[in-house]
C-alpha cells in the first residue's frame, strides 16, 4: 500500500457550485423519495413487528438505490475526461487506460458504500484467463470457426506476452490475486492508476509498483464520491472501447449495457460515427430511445463549431437514420476540456485554439447570458445540458420504477395492516370474528397460487416457443436469402470476386422478434400479476366478510424487459479483415462456398438466439415469477395470521397483532394510505414546476 496522496479525492474544487447546474430532474427525485420516508416514518408506530420488517426493506431500497448510467463509445473520443468532470474530479481517472485491460470503472455518486470502503477492485479470475489464452476470446473463436488457424496462434501469443509480463512483475502473486478483490477505505489517482492505467513495463514507476502493476489483472473498479450537488445518487459507468483486438472489450460492454438504465453514448466531433464505429451503431439499434443520450466531444477542436456543430449533427443524424437508428432523443455537444477548466478555475490558461473556439461557439450557443464568465464556460461545456438529459431520463426511467415498486409495496404493508385491524375491531360476543379457519384459508391461498403459477409456465413457454420460432425463421431466411445473393454474385464476377456480406438485415429481424416477446411478457406480467391482486383481495374478503369491501391491493410491479443487446455482438461476417477474405478467396465453387458459407453464418448466428434465450428472455421470466411468488407467499402469511389471531378473544387478538391503540394505529394507516395514493399526483405537480 503507498503513502496517501496530499490531495485526496472529495476534495472540493473553487468551482464545484456548477455542478448543481441542471440538476433539477434529479432534484424531483429526491422529493419523491424524501416524500415516501415520510411515510415510512409514519409507518414506525402503526404496524406489528412484521410489517415494520418489510418497511424497513423499502426504505433500504430506497437509500441504496443509484441509476447505473454507462458510457460508451469511441476510445480516445474523451470518455474518461467526462465522467471527471460529470462528478467534479479532474484528475480523478485517468485517460492514458491500458488497452490490454478490460476495466469497467465505476465512479459512484452519493450511494452508500459498503463497509470501509472507499475503492474495491476486482481481478479476473483463473477461468476468464484460460479461456482468453486458449481461445484467443471472442475473436480467437471466431477466427477458428472461419479456419484462420494463424490468426488464432497469433491472438494466443499476443495474450500470453501480456500474461509473461504480468508474472514477472508479480511474481507468484500473480496466481494468488486471480478472482480476489482488493479494498480500500481511501483512493487517490495514485492507488486508481495502480490498477486501471497503463505504462511502459520498463518505466520506474512500473517497476517500483506506482502505476499500472495490477493493470492486466484487473476487471472492474468501483469508487465512491459524496458531491453533496447532487440531490440524488448516480453510479457513472466507464465502459472499455469498442474496438478490441480480443472482442474482450466488447463483450464486457455489451455485458454493461444489457443492464444499464441510461447510456452517454460519446463522440469525437472530428470523427463522430465514422465506419469504425459500426459497432457503436449496432448497439445503439437495439436500445431504446429514452435509453440513449449522445454526447459530441471534443468540439474545442474544432475550426469553427458554430458552423460545424450544425453539419455534424446532420450528418450524425443521416448516418444513424441510414443504419437503422431513428430518433434518437438528444445529441449533446460541448468539451469535457471546457468543463475541467471551469471546475479549476482554470479557463485562462486554455490554449490560444481552444479559446477561440470558445468564442465562436458562443456566438451561437443556446444558453443565457451571466457576467460570470467560469459560469458561462461551463455551460457552453454542455455537461450541464448532458446532466440534465441524464437526470430526465433517470427521473422517468429507473428511479420511477423504483418509486413505484416502493410505493406498491407500501400500499400493500398498508392494506394488510388494515386487514388486522379490521380482524381487531369484528367481535361477536366478545370474540373476534373472522369466517375461516387458518387451515381452510391457507389451503385456498395454495389453491389460488398453484392455478397462477401453472397458468403463467404455461404462457411462458407459448412466449418462449414463439421467440425461438421466429428467431430460427429469420435466421433461416437470412440465411439462405444471402447464400442465393452470393452465389448470383459469383455467377456474375467469378470465384476471385470478393463477397461481402452485411448482417444488419439479420439484426433487425432479430430484433423485430425480441420486440414482440417483450409486448407479449409484459402483457403477460401485466395480466397475471392484476390477477394475483384480485384473487388475493377476494381471500381477505372471503376471511373477514363486509368489512374487508373498502381494502384496496396493488399488484406487483411488472419486471424490466432488457435490450436486446446481443444482437448487436460482433459475428464473423462483420470483419472484412485478411483472414476473411482468405477464407473466402480460397472456396471454388459456388455450391461448395455456400454450403460452407451456411454452416459459418449459423455457427454465429446461433450463439445469439442461445444468448438471447437464455441470458436475456429467461431472466425476464425468471423475475416474473420470482414477482407474482413473492406477492402470493407474503399475503397467504397475512391471511394465515389473521384467522389464527381470530381465534382468541379480543384482548389475545390485539397482542398476536401488534401493541397500540386501535384508532391510533386506524387513524395513522388511513395517513399513510392517502399519501401514498396523493404521491403521484404531486410528482406530477413537482415535474411541472
Amino acid at each position: 500500500m503507498t503513502e496517501r496522496s496530499k490531495t485526496p479525492f472529495d476534495k472540493q474544487l473553487a468551482n464545484a457550485r456548477l455542478l448543481s447546474l441542471g440538476t433539477e430532474p434529479l432534484a424531483t427525485v429526491r422529493t419523491q423519495v424524501d416524500s415516501l420516508k415520510g411515510v415510512l416514518s409514519d409507518l414506525e408506530g402503526a404496524v406489528d413487528e412484521r410489517a415494520q420488517r418489510r418497511v424497513r426493506h423499502v426504505d433500504t431500497m430506497l437509500s441504496d438505490f443509484s441509476a447505473t448510467v454507462t458510457i460508451v463509445g469511441q476510445v480516445k473520443a474523451g470518455k474518461t475526461a467526462l465522467i471527471n468532470s460529470i462528478a467534479g474530479q479532474p484528475g480523478l481517472l485517468s485517460s492514458d487506460v491500458n488497452p490490454w485491460t478490460s476495466v469497467v470503472t465505476t465512479v459512484h455518486i452519493n450511494k452508500p458504500a459498503p463497509p470501509n470502503t472507499r475503492a474495491e477492485f476486482q481481478f479476473f479470475d483463473k477461468d476468464e484467463w484460460d479461456r482468453i489464452i486458449s481461445g484467443g476470446g471472442r475473436l480467437g473463436e471466431m477466427a477458428s470457426r472461419a479456419g484462420a488457424e494463424e490468426e488464432v496462434s497469433e491472438i494466443a501469443r499476443q495474450v500470453m506476452e501480456v500474461r509473461e509480463k504480468s508474472k514477472e512483475r508479480l511474481g507468484r502473486n500473480f496466481e494468488l490475486l486471480l478472482g480476489q478483490r482488493h479494498n480500500y477505505d481511501w483512493f487517490d489517482s495514485e492507488l486508481v492508476e495502480r490498477y486501471v492505467c497503463m505504462g511502459d513495463p520498463d518505466d520506474e514507476d512500473i517497476q517500483s509498483g506506482k502505476q499500472g502493476r495490477f493493470a492486466d489483472l484487473t476487471r472492474s473498479a468501483d469508487l465512491y464520491l459524496k458531491v453533496p450537488q447532487y440531490p440524488a445518487s448516480l453510479s457513472i459507468q466507464d465502459t472499455p472501447g469498442v474496438n478490441d483486438p480480443f472482442l474482450m472489450r466488447e463483450q464486457i460492454t455489451l455485458r454493461c449495457v444489457r443492464t444499464a438504465e441510461l447510456c452517454v453514448v460519446v463522440l469525437s466531433a472530428s470523427q463522430a460515427l465514422n465506419t469504425v464505429d459500426l459497432a457503436l451503431v449496432r448497439l445503439l439499434t437495439n436500445l431504446e430511445k429514452r435509453q440513449v443520450v449522445i454526447f459530441v466531444n471534443r468540439i474545442d477542436e474544432l475550426e469553427k463549431p458554430s458552423v460545424q456543430v450544425g453539419e455534424i449533427r446532420e450528418s450524425l443524424i443521416e448516418t444513424m437514420k441510414r443504419h437503422g437508428v431513428g430518433g434518437t432523443a438528444d445529441i449533446v455537444f460541448g468539451s469535457a476540456m471546457w468543463a475541467e477548466a471551469a471546475l479549476r478555475g482554470r479557463v485562462s490558461q486554455l490554449p490560444e485554439e481552444s479559446q477561440e473556439a470558445l468564442f465562436d461557439w458562443a456566438s451561437v450557443a443556446d444558453v443565457p447570458g451571466s457576467d460570470d464568465a467560469t459560469r458561462m464556460v461551463w455551460l457552453l461545456s454542455g455537461v450541464p445540458t448532458l446532466i440534465s438529459a441524464v437526470g430526465e431520463r433517470v427521473a422517468q426511467g429507473s428511479a420511477q420504477r423504483v418509486i413505484q415498486k416502493a410505493r406498491k409495496q407500501l400500499k400493500n404493508i398498508v392494506a394488510q395492516s388494515m386487514a388486522t385491524n379490521i380482524a381487531d375491531q369484528v367481535q361477536i360476543d366478545g370474540q373476534a370474528s373472522v369466517k375461516m379457519r387458518s387451515k381452510e384459508i391457507a389451503a385456498r391461498a395454495k389453491e389460488v397460487s398453484n392455478r397462477l403459477h401453472t397458468e403463467l409456465d404455461k404462457n411462458i413457454d407459448t412466449i418462449l416457443a414463439d421467440l425461438n420460432s421466429r428467431m430460427e425463421t429469420a435466421n433461416e431466411t437470412f440465411v439462405e436469402t444471402t447464400i442465393a445473393n452470393m452465389i448470383k454474385h459469383v455467377e456474375i464476377h467469378g470465384a476471385e470476386g470478393q463477397w461481402e456480406c452485411d448482417p444488419m438485415r439479420l439484426r433487425m429481424q432479430l430484433r423485430a422478434a425480441y420486440l414482440n416477446f417483450t409486448r407479449s411478457s409484459r402483457a403477460l406480467s401485466t395480466n397475471i400479476l392484476k390477477r394475483a391482486s384480485k384473487e388475493v383481495i377476494g381471500l381477505y374478503r372471503d376471511l373477514l366478510g363486509d368489512p374487508a369491501d373498502g381494502l384496496r391491493l396493488e399488484p406487483p410491479l411488472a419486471p424490466a424487459v432488457p435490450p436486446p443487446v446481443a444482437i448487436g455482438k460482433t459475428i464473423v461476417v462483420d470483419l472484412q479483415s485478411t483472414w476473411w477474405k482468405k477464407w473466402t478467396a480460397t472456396r471454388r465453387g459456388s455450391e461448395a462456398f455456400a454450403k460452407e458459407y451456411r454452416e459459418l453464418i449459423k455457427g454465429e448466428t446461433t450463439g445469439i438466439i442461445r444468448e438471447i434465450e437464455e441470458q436475456q428472455a429467461h431472466s425476464v421470466t425468471e423475475a416474473l415469477r420470482l414477482s407474482l411468488s413473492e406477492f402470493l407467499e407474503d399475503h397467504s402469511d397475512a391471511l394465515v395470521r389473521i384467522a389464527k389471531a381470530g381465534s382468541v378473544d379480543a384482548d389475545g387478538l390485539r397482542t398476536a397483532i401488534g401493541a397500540g391503540e386501535h384508532s391510533a394505529r386506524t387513524a395513522a394507516l388511513d395517513s399513510a394510505m392517502a399519501a401514498l395514493e396523493e404521491l403521484p399526483a404531486q410528482a406530477m405537480r413537482t415535474a411541472a414546476q
